[in-house]
């Protein structure tokens, strides 16, 4: 209300520029457009709703250029007198990309120099087996499988060993994916119900600087955007094979269709595909995984419009699990065999999202309503004999629940004293109702229960930002959040010597503050300063153990940052560092928790695009971090036992795109450093350096495609940890590496057709 009232002064000798970008042809909105002012410094990109806007412009005759690969240039003139706001409409034609025109109108961050927001473009030349693979695009994170394909990927960002999604938030068109207090491990993110062929986009934010990501978004948040139209109609085999098994290992089926209906205010289409995956083991993973989706949008006038999407995805595994060294070393198994051959589960997720937009005079309000179903179930065997000599140590977990949430978002522009500026207010509901469990389960029968407990999980947020303009150079966003959680737990199993009972309430909350210092000197050069808390919640049976802990563990970080052109060079680099207070974490695989202290991260990001001839394009990569344990908040490094297990310290992904004449092809490499896998750095996690090969050649309806994984056949371990085992014939457990062995050699053949 403040604000608004702000609203009224005026300041009659300037101009306001403002405008939406829209596809000619699909009439879909455009973001990231370069839009700049002839013989001017000013420039803007067009936002995800593809608007853009200029303020406190002097009066005068303007030619303002459009330009983003895939479309043809489009110049407009406009003339502005005194104190007028000019409200332009812009209909892009879109046409063949040029590997030129990626470089000059690359991955253009909005606030921060190491975000970003990656095109569909960029997706065309990477191995992808679903839209988990999608999450190596982000520069700087690194991904591991460990369980047949069928769980969720381990990740790697900014000095985090992320589990599978504790310090990431990822979104699929707003809908979190992050399942709070899983019964495998906190913040768990599954992205393998998004098929990625109908990804138009994602949004990357690292550090905790932006008000519209909460839980989990410590290390970074991800968001992917789906197409409202299906650019084509698309039929797809795909065919691969480990030579060394002398068999074929994986096949899918794919098929994307829009619907003919003979309205210009309705879209719709459905995706579907199926996957069948032996794996290149010794034991088959037998891999099984189904997803179909559908999405369809309803412009209700030129002001409204709303969508809705369904999914649903079910999926089998066996898995071989991680190995021990001296297993392999001793000959007792082979480097792709496995100690415990009935690791495996299945997984269930069906998701319903309604989305209303519309604007509402100078502002923009969204409101969200979604749905999830899911279940989840998981048999692993991780210390083999260590606890039952006799029967094996294989558990099973179980995680049932239910989602829903609300969010709402209201976006204004405003006048405040001399600047134009722009204001944010959103809030979001989410309510999960969860039943956890954990069994002995040998051989996957049930023996006895460790943990079974009903879990109602509650979360509130509010966030506010305020966007200075005070000129076309230089912006500051200033915002906050609230986010507050209920925790209830019942816990069903009887209290006795053995087991105590875990049931109880809490609730906890926080507020960060946000803060973005943006100037841009020319379109060539900008600067960036970005700081602010944010936190991820702990596992509910956690929380309420500890009932006077009220406040979320924070994490504060701050980044300094750059984006400049040299030439047709597009360059970002950031050093950044972070404090988190409390590492402490919910060990889903024995039902315990564990507490680590507080930490610091710090390090670096680099990134770099650009082509070195017409037809070939270059991208890298480099990004280094050291993750220390310190003894509070803000206070120093511990003298032993300092190490944060598996953080990354160094990583570097790049390559070469070729692209003439329908031909698309890419040479890529991804390179991880040894890094500790304890906090005492006794055990060393070994670094990689794999090499991906992929070429496509299209024409206006068929296409064929060639994938090869693991080019140079490198021996890599792509999942490691710390742990101590027992085997069925030793009589004293070893603690020592164990491993998920990477892909060797594979090579897969795609079939489509488009019409």
């Amino acid at each position: 209300m403040f604000f608004i009232y702000l609203s009224n002064y005026s300041w009659s000798q300037n101009v306001t520029i403002k405008g939406a970008i829209q596809d000619k042809e699909t009439g879909i909105n455009v973001i990231d457009v370069y839009v700049s002012i002839d013989k001017t410094n000013s420039h803007a990109h067009s936002d995800d709703k593809g608007n853009f806007l200029f303020v406190n412009m002097p009066f005068g005759k303007y030619d303002l250029e459009f330009e983003k690969a895939g479309y043809e240039k489009q110049v407009i003139t406009t003339e502005a007198f005194s104190g007028d706001t000019i409200n332009i409409t812009v209909l892009l034609v879109s046409k063949s990309v040029n590997l030129n025109e990626i470089a000059i109108a690359a991955d253009k961050p909005v606030s921060a120099a190491s975000s970003t927001y990656i095109s569909q473009s960029g997706f065309a030349n990477r191995p992808k087996n679903s839209a988990q693979d999608l999450l190596r695009l982000v520069p700087g994170l690194f991904i591991a499988q460990h369980a047949g394909g069928g769980k969720a990927e381990q990740i790697f960002i900014r000095g985090f060993d992320c589990d599978h999604g504790t310090d990431i938030a990822t979104f699929v068109d707003g809908m979190p994916v992050n399942m709070p207090s899983h019964g495998h491990g906190q913040g768990y993110a599954d992205l393998h119900f998004l098929i990625p062929e109908v990804v138009e986009g994602m949004n990357v934010f690292k550090g905790t600087s932006s008000p519209l990501y909460g839980d989990f978004a410590t290390g970074a948040a991800v968001g992917f955007k789906t197409y409202d139209s299906l650019p084509a109609n698309l039929i797809q085999l795909e065919t691969g094979s480990v030579p060394s098994t002398n068999a074929i290992t994986s096949t899918r089926g794919l098929a994307l269709m829009q619907l003919p209906i003979k309205n210009n205010r309705v879209s719709s289409y459905f995706a579907a595909d199926v996957i069948n995956n032996s794996g290149y083991f010794k034991i088959n993973q037998d891999f099984k995984r189904a997803n179909i989706f559908s999405k369809t949008t309803i412009t209700l006038n030129e002001n409204s419009r709303v969508q809705f999407s369904v999914s649903g995805f079910g999926s089998s595994w066996n898995a071989s699990g991680q190995i021990p060294e001296r297993a392999v070393a001793a000959g007792l198994i082979s480097r792709y065999g496995s100690i415990d051959p009935n690791e495996g589960g299945t997984t269930q997720r069906n998701n319903y999202n309604l989305i209303y937009n519309a604007k509402l005079g100078s502002g923009e309000f969204e409101t969200q309503a979604y749905v999830s179903t899911y279940r989840f179930k998981l048999f692993s065997d991780f210390t083999f004999f260590l606890n039952d000599s006799v029967n094996g140590d294989m558990i099973e977990q179980d995680d049932n629940r239910t989602v829903r949430g609300l969010n709402a978002k209201y976006t204004v522009g405003h006048k405040l004293f001399h600047m134009y500026n722009k204001f944010t207010i959103g809030a979001g509901f989410r309510s999960d109702d969860i039943e956890n469990q954990l069994w002995h389960a040998p051989q996957r029968e049930r023996l006895s229960a460790t943990a079974h407990s009903n879990i109602h999980q509650r979360s509130n947020a509010i966030f506010l930002n305020e966007v200075f303009r005070f000129s076309s150079h230089f912006r500051i966003e200033l915002g906050a959040r609230y986010d507050y959680f209920i925790f209830d737990v019942e816990d069903l199993l009887p209290t006795d010597s053995v087991h105590t009972n875990y049931s109880g309430y809490n609730y906890q909350s926080a507020i960060n503050p946000k803060l973005n210092l943006i100037y841009t000197v020319n379109d060539r050069l900008q600067f960036f300063f970005n700081t602010g808390s944010g936190y991820h919640s702990n596992d509910a049976r956690s929380s309420v153990q500890d009932k006077k802990q009220h406040h979320l563990p924070i994490a504060v970080s701050s980044e300094i940052g750059t984006l400049f052109h040299i030439k047709n060079a597009v360059v970002s680099a950031a050093v950044w560092g972070m404090d988190l207070s409390n590492e402490l974490v919910y060990v889903g695989d024995d039902g315990t928790t564990e507490n680590k202290g507080a930490s610091r991260r710090y390090g670096f990001d680099v990134s770099a695009r650009t082509p070195l001839v017409p037809w070939l394009f270059l991208d890298l990569d480099v990004n280094m971090s050291q993750g220390r344990l310190i003894d509070t908040l803000f206070g120093y490094q511990k003298t032993t036992n300092y190490y944060i297990p598996l953080a990354p310290t160094l990583t570097s992904a790049g390559g070469l795109t070729v692209k003439v004449n329908g031909f698309e092809g890419g040479l890529r490499y991804r390179y991880m450093k040894d890094r500790p896998a304890n906090e005492s750095g006794t055990i060393i996690a070994h670094g990689y350096h794999v090499v991906d090969l992929t070429a496509n050649y299209k024409t206006k309806h068929y296409k064929i495609g060639l994938v090869i994984e693991n080019l140079l056949n490198t021996k890599w371990n792509e999942a490691q940890f710390d742990t101590e085992t027992r085997l069925k014939n030793e009589s004293k457990p070893v603690e020592e590496l164990h491993y998920t062995p990477g892909t060797p050699f594979y090579a897969k053949l795609i079939l489509g057709y488009m019409f």
